[in-house]
């Protein structure tokens, strides 16, 4: 049977498209959308469910998303065809690809992530910028991490802009979201999870921390930092600051104490 190809932009299947640009629609419904080659791609090839995909041919010229399309065709995946004004329409973007795929949110828990000898996590208190989100979650995958995860009141990881950050670690990291922090101690001690907090303020330089694994890096909103009631609940540390700004950006921040934590790691193995 040939396909079906949208063309108005008033389509109801349209509308509940656009509709997901709103974290509450996405919280309803169980569900988000992400837009472009790379995410799609590494979706597909995670163990993502993915609903719905949606393709404009006009728009979509490369040989391997098209090869992808085809082969979610053969799997019976759902695909809907539309024009390139009504992906326009959907898409965040400046400038589209020609697709995009509706993705179920996954339930996870602390109890799904995997603890052992060589296992980090991140914990992330409040972070309230979807870049700073979703450029963690990228360096959180290039270190193996387990896990991260979200405290409070945090800004979306299903947004546009945290998951075009994440340039797809969304799909290899495990999420997990709490509304507080009771949970997340109670896990870390019967785990034997190592906590290592982090502040400007604290006394400890982090390279002259223990970062034996398992360990997790819990870190805090960009404006207000650890609350005190959390800052001791590890070893608090922070990066040595030579110049005359006292801090870094929390995204930087991470991907410092991540990767020295991974050198530390790799040095001890070799």
């Amino acid at each position: 049977m040939k396909d079906i190809l949208i063309t108005s932009r008033a389509n109801p299947l349209v509308q509940e498209l656009r509709a997901l640009a709103q974290k509450k629609v996405r919280e309803q419904r169980g569900e988000f959308l992400i837009e472009g080659i790379q995410l799609v791609l590494q979706a597909l090839q995670s163990d993502a469910q993915i609903r719905l995909l949606v393709v404009a041919s006009e728009l979509l010229t490369s040989k391997i998303a098209r090869d992808a399309v085809r082969q979610q065709e053969r799997a019976g995946t759902r695909i809907v065809h539309v024009s390139r004004a009504v992906f326009e329409s959907i898409a965040e973007r400046e400038h589209p690809t020609g697709i995009a795929a509706v993705v179920k949110i996954p339930a996870r828990a602390l109890d799904d992530l995997r603890v052992d000898e060589n296992a980090i996590f991140v914990a992330l208190h409040q972070v309230s910028n979807p870049g700073n989100l979703g450029t963690i979650l990228r360096t959180a995958d290039a270190v193996n991490a387990r896990g991260v995860i979200l405290i409070g009141n945090a800004t979306d990881p299903f947004s546009a802009t945290a998951l075009n950050a994440s340039r797809g670690a969304i799909f290899a990291v495990p999420l997990v979201q709490m509304e507080n922090e009771s949970m997340l101690l109670h896990w870390c001690r019967e785990n034997n999870v190592r906590i290592v907090t982090t502040s400007d303020k604290a006394a400890q330089n982090f390279w002259d921390a223990d970062l034996r694994a398992p360990i997790l890096f819990w870190f805090g909103n960009e404006g207000e930092g650890l609350p005190p009631e959390i800052l001791a609940q590890g070893d608090a540390v922070k990066i040595p600051m030579r110049g005359a700004v006292d801090s870094l950006n929390l995204a930087v921040a991470a991907g410092v104490i991540l990767f020295e934590w991974e050198r530390q790691r790799r040095k001890e193995r070799d």
